[in-house]
């Protein structure tokens, strides 16, 4: 990358981390135009913002941790692929927080639609099989055809899981707004230019994914002076660095959806985003499979200890916001909802844990 380039195989840390916002910039301006069209479609086709925001914005602003964990597979950095996913749904889960600074007025989550409810708890099982998944190929990993059934199977249920729970968010939303008015808006066709915009920014956020992983891969053996000269480590950087990177469009984008005035739109991106997160597993088992490697969960590079709990911590925050959604609670501490207070300080303690 281009710190490699100026300063050898030797770069400053602090080269690093500036050549990481020059993608992560991309990103954010990217992000933020596809809010905007995202919105406009939903109305175009008059479809739920619930559904429009996890089925195109999160698949759309998903597609960073696509290719950056697909990057990290091929060159054989997997315990960064999963720690970025897992740390991306973490991180996702905590934009609430920043939609809750935005509204102000106690929990966000309080007034959400049912459909949220849905989509969260289709995440958070999501979340569980994967887990699962790598806890069975470790335990049978001496017996090779055993592990690699296991693994298959388990991306199978990921697959199916993940596109039965599209049907259902999409039949659920639309009984939903059925019922709500008896006359139905007519949908309008909107201009093809509209779609090919989301093309071109989604292709602007595959090649910042790109460089992000890239550059990534590289910060995860750097000896960091400020710490003893220790390194970050893959976890910890796929977790924290790769994952915030990752989810800059889900934060852009749910930010302006939230000044756009469709917070549901916001929340189907974030609990949308959660779901693809963990689509794009099998993605990393195909170019696992590319590379000749017989399993993806386990291995020389794959750190279990690490990767399970980063893959615990978004499970949990996960509950917390499901809570949240059926508490309906509007106590607050100052703009902030005791489910928003409760997020960020978990998350921090889970980051502290995998840092430490």
């Amino acid at each position: 990358m281009f710190s490699q380039w100026i300063y050898g195989d030797s770069p400053t840390t602090w080269a690093l981390l500036v050549e990481m916002l020059i993608p992560g910039l991309i990103v954010v301006l990217a992000g933020s135009k596809l809010t905007r069209l995202a919105d406009r479609l939903s109305d175009d086709l008059n479809l739920g913002s619930a559904w429009v925001g996890m089925l195109l914005l999160a698949s759309v602003t998903s597609l960073p941790e696509v290719v950056a964990g697909c990057t990290a597979v091929w060159i054989e950095n997997t315990s960064m692929a999963f720690a970025a996913i897992y740390g991306s749904c973490s991180f996702n889960v905590c934009i609430i927080v920043l939609v809750n600074a935005i509204i102000g007025g106690g929990s966000v989550l309080s007034g959400a639609t049912a459909t949220h409810r849905l989509t969260s708890a289709l995440g958070g099982g999501l979340i569980t099989v994967s887990l699962i998944a790598i806890v069975l190929v470790d335990k049978f990993a001496a017996d090779a055809p055993m592990a690699q059934g296991i693994e298959l199977g388990c991306i199978a249920v990921i697959l199916v899981t993940y596109v039965s729970g599209l049907v259902m968010v999409h039949r659920f939303e639309a009984r939903a707004m059925a019922a709500a008015t008896e006359v139905q808006p007519e949908r309008t066709h909107p201009p093809m230019r509209l779609y090919g915009a989301v093309v071109v920014l989604s292709a602007m956020l595959v090649a910042a994914s790109w460089w992000l992983a890239q550059v990534g891969d590289v910060l995860s053996d750097h000896p960091i002076d400020l710490i003893g000269g220790r390194t970050l480590g893959a976890t910890f950087v796929g977790a924290a660095f790769l994952a915030v990177a990752t989810s800059l469009p889900e934060i852009v984008t749910s930010y302006a959806a939230v000044k756009l005035g469709n917070v549901n739109l916001a929340l189907g991106n974030i609990f949308g985003s959660n779901m693809f997160n963990i689509f794009v597993i099998p993605f990393l088992k195909g170019v696992s499979l590319a590379r000749g490697d017989t399993l993806l969960m386990h291995g020389a590079d794959f750190q279990l200890q690490q990767a399970t709990i980063a893959g615990l911590l978004p499970l949990l925050l996960t509950a917390i916001a499901m809570a949240g959604l059926t508490y309906h609670t509007r106590r607050r501490l100052f703009r902030f909802g005791f489910d928003s207070i409760l997020i960020a300080t978990v998350y921090a303690l889970g980051m502290f844990l995998l840092l430490a």
